[in-house]
C-alpha cells in the first residue's frame, strides 16, 4: 500500500511537471501569426527568450484557385484571364479562403496552440490617419466611426474599429490626431468563421501598418527609434513612418505594386506572370542598378529593375518630404524592407543607394541559418502578428 501510494505521489508529481512545462512553452511561443495576400498565405511563429525574439516555425502556400476576371471588352468565359492575386472584397465572400485554408488543418506538428492573429493585405483592414477636434474621451469613438463610415460608405452599424491617439508636433493645437483601423464586420466574421474551421481561434484582426510597426520595432536595437518601415507587397507598396513602435503615418501605392512590375516583365520576355517571378526572384544579373547605368540596355531585366527601384526611390522621397514638413521631430534615420519584394536580389543595397538612409531586410537573429534559402524578411508581418501574444491583457 505505501509503495502503491508513493507511485501515485510521484505520478502526481511527474504530471504536474509537463503541465508547468507546457505552460511555460506557451508563455514563451507566440501566437500563429497568419498574413493573408492576395497571392499567398504565409504563417509564422516566434519564440521570446527573455529579451531576444527568435523565428520558430515558418510555413506558406499560394493561394490554391486564383481568381479569374472578365476582360474590359468581352464577358464571355473565353474573354477572361486569371490572374495572379485575386484577394477583394467581394472574392473574398464569393469563394471564401475555404480552398486554402484546408492546407491548415494537418499543422499541429508545426505550431504550438490554437490561437491566432490574423490580416488582410491590399487595405482590406483598412488604417487612417484622422483629426478630430478636442472632445471629451467619451466621444473620441463615435467621432472617428462617423468619419470613416463617411470616408467608407459603409453602414455605422456594419464597421468595427479601434483607434488609439498620436503623437503631435502642435501642442497648442485645437485638433487631436489619431490612428484607427476598420473592417467591414461581415469580412471579420467570414474570416474569423475560415480560420476556425481550419482550426484557429482568431484573437485579433490587425492592419497592415499596425503589423509593419510592430515588425519593425522587433528588428531594432532600440525599439524608440524611427523607422521608415516598406513593404513589398504584390499588389501595392506600404510604406510607414514608425515612431516609438506604432505607426504616426502610412501611404500604399498601387503603382509599384510587384504584380503590376511582374505584368511589365512578362510582357516584355513574352513570358506568363509565373514565368516572370521565377525570372526576377532567381536572376543572376548582381546587384541592381540606378536608371542611366552604362549597361541598362544592354540587359533589358537589369532595365525593368531600374524603373521598378525608381519608382520606389519617388516614393521614398515624397514621403521624407512630407514627414520633414509635418513630422520634423519624427525624421526617420533608417528603412527597413520586408514583403514579396525582398526576394528581389540586392534591393536594400540599391534602396540605400539611392535614398542615402541606411536600409535593411527584415530579419530575427540567426532566422536565415534555421531556414536555409527562404527570404526571412516575407514573414516580417505574420512574425509580428505572432508577438501580438504579448499583448494579450
Amino acid at each position: 500500500m505505501e509503495c502503491d501510494l508513493r507511485f501515485a505521489t510521484m505520478s502526481a508529481i511527474l504530471s504536474t511537471i509537463q503541465r508547468a512545462k507546457r505552460r511555460f512553452l506557451k508563455r514563451s511561443y507566440g501566437w500563429t501569426g497568419i498574413e493573408i495576400g492576395c497571392h499567398a498565405l504565409r504563417m509564422a511563429q516566434v519564440r521570446k527568450l527573455e529579451d531576444r525574439w527568435q523565428l520558430a516555425t515558418v510555413w506558406s502556400v499560394e493561394h490554391a484557385t486564383p481568381y479569374v476576371r472578365a476582360t474590359e471588352t468581352e464577358s464571355d468565359s473565353a474573354a477572361c484571364e486569371e490572374t495572379f492575386g485575386w484577394l477583394a472584397p467581394s472574392m473574398l465572400r464569393e469563394q471564401g479562403l475555404g480552398t486554402t485554408l484546408d492546407h491548415l488543418e494537418n499543422l499541429d506538428s508545426l505550431f504550438l496552440g490554437k490561437k491566432c492573429a490574423a490580416t488582410l493585405s491590399d487595405g482590406l483592414i483598412a488604417y487612417r490617419e484622422l483629426e478630430l477636434p478636442v472632445c471629451a474621451p467619451t466621444e473620441v469613438r463615435s467621432l472617428l466611426q462617423s468619419e470613416i463610415t463617411l470616408e467608407s460608405e459603409c453602414d455605422f452599424e456594419d464597421l468595427l474599429t479601434d483607434y488609439w491617439e498620436l503623437p503631435s508636433n502642435r501642442p497648442r493645437s485645437t485638433t487631436n490626431s489619431f490612428g484607427a483601423v476598420s473592417i467591414d464586420r461581415s469580412t471579420a466574421i467570414l474570416l474569423a468563421n475560415d480560420l476556425l474551421n481550419a482550426g484557429f481561434e482568431c484573437r485579433v484582426l490587425d492592419a497592415m501598418p499596425c503589423a509593419m510597426a510592430r515588425a519593425t520595432s522587433m528588428v531594432m536595437d532600440d525599439p524608440n527609434a524611427t523607422s521608415l518601415a516598406i513593404e513589398l507587397g504584390y499588389q501595392q507598396t506600404t510604406i510607414t513612418l514608425v515612431h516609438d513602435g506604432q505607426p504616426i503615418l502610412s501611404r500604399a501605392s498601387r503603382s509599384i505594386g510587384l504584380l503590376s512590375f511582374l505584368e511589365r516583365v512578362a510582357q516584355s520576355f513574352e513570358i506568363n506572370i509565373a514565368d516572370a517571378q521565377t525570372l526576377l526572384f532567381q536572376t543572376s544579373t548582381g546587384r541592381m542598378k540606378l536608371p542611366n547605368a552604362e549597361d541598362d540596355f544592354a540587359n533589358p531585366l537589369q532595365q525593368k529593375l531600374s524603373g521598378f527601384l525608381q519608382g520606389i526611390a519617388h516614393e521614398i522621397d515624397r514621403t521624407l518630404h512630407y514627414v520633414q514638413r509635418v513630422h520634423r521631430t519624427m525624421v526617420p534615420t533608417q528603412i527597413v524592407l520586408m514583403g514579396e519584394g525582398t526576394r528581389i536580389p540586392s534591393i536594400a543595397s540599391a534602396v540605400e543607394e539611392h535614398v542615402g538612409l541606411s536600409t535593411s531586410t527584415w530579419s530575427l537573429n540567426i532566422s536565415e541559418s534555421l531556414f536555409g534559402n527562404q527570404q526571412i524578411a516575407t514573414y516580417a508581418v505574420a512574425s509580428a502578428l505572432s508577438s501580438l501574444a504579448w499583448e494579450e491583457v
